[in-house]
């Protein structure tokens, strides 16, 4: 086999040009096709600081301990550990609420949720990419879907213990499973959310940190009823014990001239030792009491925006000019490669095709011409 010099690939480069610019065309033309295929995506980024948790002291942990109860009973952080705030919008159910939340309004000013919004065309612009994708590449998914859901209802019947997506809300949940993001750093938190629609996705991105705003409520809520709860039931047995002790020193009182001085006073000092604590305890949950119920009070939101939800009218994903440059690029480079292997792949096949037109044979006797 023979090898070439620079001077001989460059020559039978240039020999071969025409068969290198169809092959950038025909490159060209599937970049073009592409570009008009492929929908826009737009990304709406939104940033926030999520509010701070609280980590208990040790000495914190030290006094629930001493006090029997366990540092979990007491000391119950009620904020949500800001690192969840992923599971919560990646979970099923927090989807299911998120696809029925509006997104769009119709020229009749009626709220049109996401699934409303994805099973009728009416209300989303014709895109030809779209369109053929839905009836080509996306039918075998679209029938498979059809096919589950049919064996689902079928075999589940009324039984509602499990959460059962219907087609057009499994569209909608796998576009927030694709299109929505979550990033929780060290002081802040980025949310980014990408559809093929400018406005729905502003309108995701703000239902998506409302809902998040609402369950991070809701969750620092019942923590703090639940505290609430168990500190008032605490406090009424401290009571009760303290109105026993009580009742316990006057009956020594009463029965103290039957009773020698020496064993009275020792009885006294365990009973006043013993009620001092309960009436310590009794004050400790009074204390922690009156903190919850500022906690009750307080309106400080779960966190504080720094970048507001926007309407991204720029699309995000990559430029048609990159795409068809990039098209070119591979045109050129396929066509060389193309030339400068297919009379080897010729002498090695023995193609008739590619002998006659890709000869190594044929270009030695072009050269000696």
């Amino acid at each position: 086999m023979q090898e070439f010099d620079v001077t001989d690939l460059i020559r039978l480069l240039w020999k071969r040009k025409k068969f290198i610019f169809k092959t950038t065309f025909i490159c060209l033309c599937l970049g073009i096709v592409v570009v008009l295929l492929r929908p826009k995506q737009y990304t709406s980024i939104s940033t926030f600081i999520p509010q701070k948790t609280r980590t208990n002291s040790g000495q914190e942990i030290l006094d629930a301990y001493l006090q029997k109860e366990g540092p979990n009973i007491y000391d119950i952080n009620e904020v949500l550990n800001a690192s969840l705030y992923p599971q919560i919008v990646e979970n099923i159910s927090f989807r299911k609420k998120i696809i029925y939340m509006p997104v769009y309004e119709s020229d009749n000013g009626e709220k049109i949720s996401l699934v409303e919004y994805l099973s009728s065309d009416k209300y989303r612009p014709f895109h030809l990419g779209s369109w053929i994708r839905k009836y080509t590449i996306d039918l075998p998914a679209t029938l498979r879907m059809a096919n589950g859901e049919g064996i689902v209802n079928k075999n589940m019947g009324k039984d509602t213990s499990l959460i059962i997506l219907s087609r057009s809300e499994q569209q909608a949940t796998d576009i927030l499973q694709k299109g929505v993001t979550l990033w929780i750093g060290e002081n802040n938190a980025l949310l980014n959310v990408t559809t093929e629609d400018p406005l729905i996705t502003a309108r995701l991105a703000q239902n998506i940190l409302s809902l998040l705003k609402e369950e991070v409520t809701n969750y620092r809520s019942v923590k703090i009823e639940e505290q609430w709860s168990f500190l008032k039931q605490q406090q009424e047995i401290a009571i009760q014990e303290l109105d026993t002790k009580r009742k316990e020193m006057t009956k020594l009182q009463t029965t103290k001239h039957t009773l020698p001085t020496q064993n009275i006073d020792i009885a006294q000092s365990i009973l006043l030792a013993e009620y001092q604590q309960l009436y310590s305890n009794y004050q400790n949950l009074s204390q922690r009491l009156e903190r919850l119920k500022l906690k009750k009070q307080d309106t400080t939101p779960v966190f504080t925006m720094l970048e507001e939800i926007y309407v991204p009218y720029q699309a995000s994903n990559t430029k048609q000019s990159i795409i068809i440059t990039a098209f070119i690029a591979l045109g050129l480079f396929l066509g060389m490669v193309l030339v400068i292997t297919l009379p080897y792949i010729a002498e090695i096949t023995r193609s008739k095709f590619l002998m006659h037109h890709f000869s190594i044979k044929e270009d030695q006797e072009k050269d000696v011409k």
